[in-house]
């Protein structure tokens, strides 16, 4: 059996430096001007997006997840600007 692969848009936000909330995860725009017009509402939004080619938008989430994932752990900046954001919101013993 031949699983279709789709090109999906993973829109998501980031609440704060340590946190991702996947928003939705939609079929990429069909054509150029779409496109645009999508970047600029995300843009608006304060949403940015992964594109993930995968068979669902299940998996796209899930693959999308991952690589937020590896990046804060991976880019000295965004962990250090995470650790900061947790040490300052611990809860008081």
């Amino acid at each position: 059996m031949h699983t279709l692969t789709r090109t999906w848009w993973v829109i998501y936000r980031e609440p704060t430096p340590a946190a991702m909330q996947i928003i939705a995860a939609e079929p990429a725009p069909s054509d150029a001007d779409a496109h645009d017009q999508r970047c600029a509402e995300l843009q608006q939004a304060g949403h940015s997006a992964y594109v993930i080619n995968a068979p669902d938008e299940d998996t796209a989430s899930d693959i999308a997840a991952r690589i937020w994932a590896q990046e804060l752990v991976t880019n000295p900046h965004r962990l250090a600007a995470a650790n900061a954001h947790l040490a300052c919101h611990r809860p008081a013993r």
